[in-house]
């Protein structure tokens, strides 16, 4: 039987749809294809920017996203439309399972997601995925609820398993040993509390055919908590509040005996996690809705109150006032429930009032009614609607909005870590802000606010001077941040930035150290566009020779494009130890890195470089000498001529013919004193075992003089065509014959 089909959207709510699908197609678009600055972002953005406030005008407006299209409010279009399939596929390529506008959407919020959509989907999940991005570089304006495949593979393959799996290791030692997608799993099980519920369940279930009972019940669940709030600390911090909530929720499902148990475990180590009291933590966080609930059960299972429910009422809840405001809610629960209905009103009256008699000394039922009892408890619940009052004027309400914008969210964020950074005096906590700072700087660069993290890292620098005790702190976390992966994103940056943003980013990498070295060389290595290039390339030089020792290890990566940037770098950096280097790489089994390496070494035109590439030439064989020969002879720059010099000087002209005549062909093109010494060398030096050899030579060596055409190169060849030999005679006056 095939899956019903959802409702049809009506035929406003789907141009609505339409009208937002083909605006944000649009800015889509021109974000990922024009500069930052065209104005045909500003267009599109503000377009996208009047759209979305319109949708949002009475509220959120949810869009779910599955691969054949949006549904509204379960929804679909009555046909299919190019603009919402096309936006459809964007977005699920991303893995967004939900997109929800809220109001105050501005065109920049707008585009930062714009920007977080144009880059490769598998770039994105690499850095956290996009909601997690969207977190750091956006706001409350937009709501991403990503899809986690894991969970609906967990979901296909049964919750009941799942939990399962997890219990039977809470139940097998003192302490949860399983993997990280068993942490997970289990996150995503407490975050659920129909999910929630059914673990409870089970844990009682479980414990409840082993002789221990309650005690393995508290105790696995323990190891459970104990556990999460492992995995939650190193993972997300944040979040640590909420998984204590989720876990009160889910402990009004305990039956009396097993929350008389976890309270007697609170002064026990077992209920320790790090320095965290997990017990004291779980029942700190059970909501008022919570115990009124752990109370309506046990109520109703025991068809009263007993002396066990009113020791850990008491225990729960010590407050007089707060007991009889949860009795109230309680009350309310189980006259509700079954019991509660076959009762008549007077034998429930008689019953609650023996509850109120055993869990509280004290009670105002004689002063105050029971509907206004109920009436008072029930108004503790129930918020302030803000949104009706209207006693404030639309501007003021303007002006608050302002205040929680996303724009506005990111600088508080910005501010607070620059406070911290400039007012925390204990070199520990220092560390510890420090090391927050470049956490966050990272997410920052990923999601392309850049000014915005190197102000922080920049802060980092300035105070870490100011004290001898911030000093190797700020030192690690600039590490920390030079070895992070933030460089993959600043190629694309570096394109577009004016020159005053690279020097700004010239002086971090500086302010950095060697440690960011080997990182920009990579960086370099894979990046295509010709000024990010150049502005890496320049940053590196800058370094001088020490950055030399910090190349080295990339002489041996497995990247190819990456040991062709360190013969480069090895290059510019210059020095005898820094031609040394290259003599592995003359070597190396990518021609194009063969080719940096010679380029580098006949560049460098020193008598040490000379040398090393003469051995080299002379101990290779096959391809590799192929190559290294023909990189040398199509070499033509000027500053090679130093080394063409010392080749003709001391290459055998029969092992390597066509590198010697290139040599001297060079020679000529370059001109200079040391080539015409060179040359005349060559015009007179000769044997009769190698005959036309010599003669090539004597007559290439007179065309070079002749080409340089010099006053000093032309009376070489004069004295030449004078005292010369027989052939050395004749091939100066030729030369001089079509000069003069």
């Amino acid at each position: 039987m095939s899956e019903p089909q959802p409702p049809l959207l009506s035929a406003d709510a789907a141009g609505r749809l339409a009208e937002f699908s083909r605006v944000c197609k649009a800015a889509a678009r021109a974000v990922s294809l024009y500069p930052g600055g065209h104005p045909a972002i500003a267009v599109s953005l503000s377009r996208l920017e009047e759209t979305s406030a319109r949708m949002t005008d009475v509220g959120p407006y949810s869009i779910q996203v599955v691969s054949e299209g949006l549904l509204v409010d379960g929804a679909r279009l009555a046909k299919p439309d190019p603009a919402v399939s096309e936006l459809a596929t964007l977005l699920h390529r991303h893995l967004v399972g939900r997109l929800t506008l809220n109001a105050g959407a501005t065109a920049e919020s707008w585009r930062t997601l714009m920007l977080l959509l144009a880059r490769a989907p598998e770039e994105v999940r690499a850095d956290g995925g996009l909601a997690k991005l969207w977190a750091t570089a956006g706001g409350p304006s937009l709501e991403i609820t990503e899809i986690d495949y894991s969970e609906v593979l967990r979901e296909k393959q049964g919750l009941a398993a799942t939990i399962e799996s997890i219990i039977a290791a809470a139940m097998s030692g003192p302490t949860l040993t399983v993997d990280e997608a068993a942490l997970k799993a289990l996150l995503e099980i407490v975050q659920d509390p129909a999910k929630l519920d059914e673990l409870m369940k089970q844990l009682e279930q479980t414990a409840s055919k082993s002789p221990q009972g309650v005690e393995l019940q508290t105790a696995a669940l323990l190891n459970m908590v104990r556990g999460l709030v492992d995995y939650v600390s190193r993972t997300d911090p944040q979040r640590l509040n909420a998984v204590f909530e989720q876990f009160g929720r889910g402990a009004r499902r305990l039956s009396v005996e097993a929350m008389i148990s976890l309270l007697s475990e609170r002064k026990r180590p077992e209920a320790m996690a790090g320095s965290v009291n997990v017990v004291s933590a779980l029942i700190e966080s059970m909501s008022d809705a919570s115990v009124a609930g752990f109370v309506a059960d046990a109520v109703v299972a025991e068809r009263g109150a007993s002396e066990r429910l009113a020791h850990a009422f008491r225990s729960l809840v010590p407050e007089f006032d707060r007991q009889r405001q949860l009795l109230a809610l309680a009350r309310e629960e189980v006259a509700a429930s079954d019991m509660g209905r076959e009762q008549s009103e007077a034998e429930f009256k008689n019953l609650w009032h023996g509850v109120e008699e055993m869990l509280t000394s004290y009670t105002d039922a004689r002063y105050v009614s029971d509907d206004y009892a109920r009436e008072l408890s029930h108004a503790r619940t129930l918020p302030v609607d803000v949104e009706r009052v209207s006693d404030d004027p639309p501007e003021r309400i303007a002006a608050w909005l302002a205040t929680v914008s996303d724009g506005a969210l990111r600088s508080l964020d910005q501010s607070l870590l620059t406070d911290l950074l400039h007012i925390e005096n204990d070199p520990s906590r220092w560390r510890d802000v420090a090391d927050t700072v470049v956490t966050h700087a990272e997410d920052l660069v990923r999601v392309g606010h850049f000014d915005q993290a190197w102000l922080l890292i920049e802060t980092i620098v300035e105070q870490g001077d100011t004290s001898p005790f911030r000093r190797p702190h700020a030192a690690s976390a600039l590490t920390a941040f030079g070895r992070s992966s933030f460089l993959k994103h600043v190629g694309p940056h570096l394109r577009s930035a004016d020159d005053q943003t690279y020097e700004r980013f010239t002086r971090l990498c500086h302010a950095i150290g060697q440690t960011i070295i080997a990182p920009l060389a990579e960086a370099l290595a894979t990046e295509q566009d010709v000024r990010s290039r150049r502005r890496l390339r320049d940053i590196l030089i800058g370094f001088g020779p020490r950055g030399a020792e910090s190349v080295r290890p990339l002489m041996e990566a497995k990247s190819w494009e990456v040991r062709r940037t360190a013969a480069y770098l090895l290059r510019e950096f210059g020095g005898a130890e820094a031609l040394k280097e290259l003599v592995p790489l003359l070597a190396d089994s990518e021609p194009l890195v063969q080719r940096e390496a010679v380029q580098g070494l006949m560049m460098n035109g020193s008598r040490e470089a000379a040398v090393i590439l003469l051995n080299a030439l002379k101990s290779s064989k096959g391809q590799t000498r192929e190559t290294l020969l023909s990189e040398a002879v199509k070499m033509r720059d000027p500053r090679a001529a130093p080394l063409f010099g010392y080749l003709v000087r001391h290459l055998d002209r029969g092992q390597f013919p066509e590198l010697y005549m290139t040599s001297v062909e060079a020679l000529g093109m370059f001109g200079g004193a040391d080539a015409i010494d060179a040359l005349k060398m060559v015009l007179h030096t000769g044997s009769w075992l190698t005959f036309f050899s010599t003669r090539s030579g004597r007559g290439a060596a007179a065309h070079a003089l002749a080409k340089i055409g010099t006053p000093e190169a032309l009376n070489v060849l004069r004295e030449a065509a004078r005292t010369g030999g027989f052939f050395v005679r004749s091939a100066a006056r030729a030369e001089l014959a079509r000069t003069e």
